[in-house]
């Protein structure tokens, strides 16, 4: 039996809303494996477009939501090196191929601490991406709908037919969530499901075992906390990295994957990321599982806020 520790009692203040966006598409296009995945890049063209075409003010509210400043506090500075947007997205990576008119897409977004403020940006901006399309200006759509989701998992529409409105989404906090979820684990497995791209030295990391991944996780949780919600939760790093050094990898089917060509000036790059399995075991998991859990709600790794680096975790519980 695994003992779990208490959680930081600082997750108490760390506000998120989980919602889900039904997009219902007005257009056949073929959209490629892992398209979904370069929305940051459509976005970006969309920003583009209101400098040029819409107001100041606009164009400047939309580059403090996918371009967050640095922090003010020089201590969360030393921690947050490059700010990353306070909403996280997680498309599914099996959705590609062809895609029929009417048809509808869900866009999992969790928003976190501070990022709970720019929802109806975020709306707005999606909206405003229905009129440019999802992948290369094919893929037009609309909103068709909202979902929200509280911590014990229930979902619920907040409207549907397109109508918007105000948005009033259960808020719930980590700490509750993290409390609601499995308590004893015996043995993990960490299941990569869409490209983990980790950059060590300014280059990707083409193999990973679990004490190359932890210390990415620790900082993507660690970073998000701090930077978007204000808190510290994580006191004493070099003792976790010490814990999970001590966990043992009983198999380890991670593996690169190419999944997109990058033309160049030259012979252009292959991008892809690390797909796979981890399965874990060792009491030591007990006290980071909570670190764990949390990175797999806010992805990590190069665009993990638009959907890279998802993973799931599955264990074998002792009630």
């Amino acid at each position: 039996m695994s003992y779990l520790p208490p959680l930081p009692p600082e997750l108490q203040r760390v506000e998120y809303v989980q919602l889900y966006l039904h997009l219902q598409i007005n257009e056949s296009f073929d959209l490629p494996r892992l398209g979904l995945l370069q929305l940051r890049r459509e976005l970006r063209q969309l920003l583009r477009t209101f400098e040029v075409w819409g107001g100041e003010g606009d164009a400047a509210q939309l580059r403090l939501l996918l371009q967050p400043p640095l922090p003010v506090d020089p201590l969360v500075r030393r921690q947050v090196q490059q700010p990353a947007p306070a909403f996280v997205m997680a498309p599914d990576p099996d959705l590609y191929g062809p895609i029929k008119a009417q048809q509808r897409l869900v866009l999992p977004v969790l928003f976190i601490g501070r990022g709970l403020q720019q929802i109806d940006l975020f709306i707005s901006l999606l909206q405003q991406l229905g009129q440019q399309g999802l992948y290369h200006g094919r893929g037009r759509f609309v909103l068709e709908g909202l979902e929200a989701e509280d911590a014990s998992g229930v979902r619920a529409m907040l409207w549907t037919g397109g109508r918007t409105g105000p948005i009033l989404p259960p808020v719930s906090d980590l700490h509750w969530w993290l409390e609601r979820q499995t308590l004893n684990v015996e043995q993990v497995t960490l299941e990569v499901i869409s490209p983990l791209r980790l950059l060590q030295q300014k280059k990707p990391l083409f193999k990973a075992t679990f004490s190359d991944l932890f210390p990415f996780i620790l900082r993507r949780v660690s970073a998000m906390l701090a930077c978007h919600a204000g808190v510290e939760v994580i006191k004493n790093p070099r003792y976790l990295h010490d814990l999970a050094g001590q966990v043992a990898v009983v198999e380890n089917c991670l593996r690169w994957q190419d999944w997109r060509h990058l033309a160049g000036a030259d012979r252009g790059q292959d991008l892809g990321g690390l797909l796979g399995t981890l399965q874990l075991t060792g009491h030591q998991l007990a006290e980071i599982f909570w670190v764990l859990q949390l990175g797999s709600r806010l992805n990590i790794g190069k665009g993990a806020a638009y959907g890279a680096g998802q993973y799931r975790l599955k264990g074998s519980v002792v009630s």
